[in-house]
């Protein structure tokens, strides 16, 4: 497993964030990262915007490997999106940055950490159910192009990452 380090990004850390979203197939408006970044609220706060946590290289000059972004849903955490750089995948860095944004959900009262991901996003669908991520429902063409969405959610138990309910 490699161990990057895990940080909230930063204002400084937009081309980064830019770069690594672009790599994804359905990535997110550039204006809505660097809006998100611009806020000057603390991040990982219930009150703020949507936060962001890195995966950052110890070498290589601290290259950003992927990054998971967090907002709130109701009283419930979201994970909104995960993306990890194609030559980094299957080393541990998504399930390393899903622990971490569902220990800062658990550290601000949040007791659910909750997603939705492609229906047919098999891959990603396989690593939240290896987290024990469960599915609650459909949302039937949730995405612009007409996709549907699986919800699915994690109850979160106070303690040590990676303790989860069932």
């Amino acid at each position: 497993m490699f161990l990057p380090q895990i940080r909230f990004c930063e204002r400084r850390d937009i081309p980064a964030l830019l770069d690594v979203n672009g790599l994804s197939p359905h990535p997110w408006p550039e204006s809505a990262i660097v809006g998100d970044l611009a806020d000057p609220s603390v991040p990982g706060t219930a009150s703020g915007g949507p936060s962001y946590l890195g995966a950052f290289a110890l070498s290589a000059g601290s290259r950003l490997l992927g990054y998971a972004a967090m907002g709130h849903e109701d009283r419930f955490a979201l994970l909104m999106g995960l993306v990890v750089r194609p030559e980094y995948r299957r080393r541990g860095i998504g399930t390393q940055l899903v622990l971490a944004v569902a220990e800062c959900a658990r550290s601000i009262g949040r007791t659910r950490l909750i997603l939705r991901v492609r229906e047919s996003n098999f891959p990603a669908r396989s690593l939240y159910e290896r987290l024990s991520f469960r599915r609650e429902t459909t949302c039937v063409r949730y995405y612009s192009d007409g996709e549907n969405a699986v919800r699915m959610g994690l109850p979160l138990v106070p303690g040590f990452p990676g303790l989860w309910t069932g």
